[in-house]
């Protein structure tokens, strides 16, 4: 564990040695929220009135997936960078090794995501314990998607090339397929049929029942929960199983 904590500290100051960075995501965050939320909240109307803090979780979402797939594109990375070669002949065990990259992940979200989590219900007058229950629900879409990412790292080490487009693919799917922009409700057949088999869709859902956003149509939050749990520990599961088997013999580029 002492190992485990170590390494995890010296990868903490290396993600935030470039403070620009996570402004970066503040200000995404900022021009996204003030400005084209706004102007879509007008287009949108009458149609659906509350779509402007619709729309708000919906980015929260987007952030927590783009934070969660840059932590898992990391670990892959350093394959082809050389620090993961370094790392691996530290003395520590594969399967921390695993558990370090999601905690370093976790603290990544937090830091990133957590002032614009504020904002958003500091802006829309909700109490104080929404914060927890919302970032609870936010990490545990972010544990499901930094799994998926840094299970595919078998693929990445064999070529970061085919692992690039699988994930640029998977992550556009995922995102205009689910009800982070828009509801169910508001989608034609097609598209609503394919949503709900997005863990996405259910995560968002979930957000917005906790958080109270009053819309026409959102999924049962007890399912959605349940989805959104067993994603994160199917995917854990799958990294601990498969990464302790690729890292051996992988060659930096």
């Amino acid at each position: 564990m002492r190992e485990l904590l170590t390494l995890l500290g010296y990868e903490l100051k290396e993600t935030f040695d470039s403070i620009p960075w996570t402004v970066y995501f503040w200000f995404f965050f900022g021009f996204q929220y003030f400005v084209y939320g706004q102007l879509v909240s007008r287009l949108v109307g009458s149609n659906l009135p509350n779509y402007y803090v619709y729309y708000g979780t919906g980015l929260l979402i987007i952030m927590t997936f783009n934070v969660a797939s840059w932590s898992g594109r990391r670990f892959v990375e350093g394959a082809h960078e050389g620090r993961l070669r370094y790392i691996l002949s530290l003395p520590i065990r594969r399967g921390e090794l695993f558990l370090e990259q999601l905690m370093l992940g976790f603290i990544a979200n937090i830091v990133r995501i957590g002032p614009p989590l504020i904002l958003v219900l500091w802006l829309n007058g909700m109490p104080p314990i929404v914060l927890l229950t919302s970032l609870a629900v936010l990490l545990s879409m972010s544990v499901g998607v930094m799994g998926i990412m840094i299970s595919l790292s078998f693929v990445a080490f064999k070529s970061f090339d085919i692992y690039s487009a699988i994930v640029a693919s998977m992550s556009a799917i995922l995102l205009r397929f689910s009800t982070i922009l828009y509801p169910l409700s508001f989608m034609p057949n097609a598209y609503s049929s394919v949503a709900r088999f997005n863990p996405l869709t259910y995560g968002a859902d979930l957000l917005r029942n906790v958080m109270n956003v009053d819309v026409s149509q959102l999924l049962n939050p007890g399912s959605s929960a349940f989805i959104v749990a067993a994603v994160g520990v199917s995917t854990l599961t799958l990294g601990m199983a498969i990464v302790p088997r690729t890292l051996e013999g992988v060659k930096s580029t």
